[in-house]
């Protein structure tokens, strides 16, 4: 068994084709040369490969999905950690982040600083995450730095903090629903609609659900998918939406219409990394960019 088998295995469970519906493309996801091989070692099945099933993890499949996580994080926490002893000049920077740079266009400031640097062979790495693997990977000295919004940080006197980006919350209406031409709308007097949310597993969601429980709006009428579904649901008038601002910047929809809300929800993508941490003198040069940078971004 080797831990390369093992992440894929991993990475076959948590990707998307492995959560579509019955279908060639989490058949070959749970059918890889790795977890083929992972299979014949173990003499078990690890998923489900007949009728309606297909793609699902066995018994044997879910037991062993609980140790692999734990066996790669600690092979990848153990290589990080003795990366350190490395010459400086063969050291990577591995940054974790959400699932928004495209969202608010800040992949171009990592490859920019990757291609200022291109005679020191700079190994920047990019890891997508849940906030919460973000921050305990960040705190276990797996991740250099991570972009994060700042409400997902409790503690934030642990970090040091740059911003990156600037958004709020909106209500998304259909263009035809009475509040439609309003500058800005109070989210009570939405009170007595169907509300769309983003999947409970995105970062958005906990926001929206807070920001309607302090206005003490019930969510019994609260239902969650995609953004694509949101979007075309409240286009065709069944409801309406809270997302961010800057979706709208990644999907556009007819039909909708986007207000912000009163009093406004101010929202903030970060770059944090941890006090007192011994650092590359890179990873200390990338820390500058991003500061010099988010002055430039509006505080709250």
């Amino acid at each position: 068994m080797k831990i390369e088998d093992l992440e894929v295995f991993v990475a076959a469970v948590d990707s998307d084709t492995f959560l579509t519906p019955v279908g060639a493309h989490r058949y070959t996801s749970s059918a890889s040369p790795e977890i083929l091989k992972l299979e014949e070692e173990f003499g078990t099945p690890l998923f489900l490969r007949e009728g309606k099933n297909t793609g699902i993890l066995t018994e044997a499949g879910s037991v062993l999905l609980t140790r692999a996580r734990q066996l790669v994080k600690a092979y990848r926490l153990t290589m990080r950690a003795m990366e350190k002893f490395h010459p400086e000049d063969d050291r990577s920077i591995l940054i974790g982040t959400l699932p928004i740079l495209k969202q608010y266009r800040l992949a171009g400031v990592f490859s920019r600083f990757v291609d200022d640097y291109e005679d020191e062979d700079v190994n920047l790495r990019m890891e997508t995450a849940d906030g919460r693997s973000l921050i305990s990977g960040l705190q276990e000295g797996y991740y250099d730095g991570i972009v994060i919004r700042r409400s997902m940080l409790n503690h934030p006197e642990k970090y040091n903090i740059y911003r990156m980006a600037r958004d709020e919350m909106a209500a998304i209406l259909p263009e035809d629903h009475p509040l439609a031409g309003e500058s800005s709308i109070r989210l009570r007097s939405l009170k007595n609609e169907i509300f769309y949310l983003s999947d409970p597993n995105t970062q958005s969601f906990g926001v929206t659900w807070n920001l309607m429980k302090s206005q003490h709006i019930s969510t019994e009428n609260v239902r969650t998918a995609q953004l694509e579904t949101i979007l075309q649901e409240v286009a065709e008038g069944k409801g309406v939406a809270l997302l961010p601002v800057s979706t709208l910047n990644v999907m556009k929809q007819k039909g909708v219409v986007t207000i912000p809300l009163e009093p406004r929800a101010i929202l903030e993508v970060v770059f944090a990394v941890l006090k007192d941490t011994c650092r590359s003198e890179l990873m200390e040069e990338l820390i500058e960019i991003i500061d010099y940078r988010s002055r430039q971004v509006p505080s709250v």
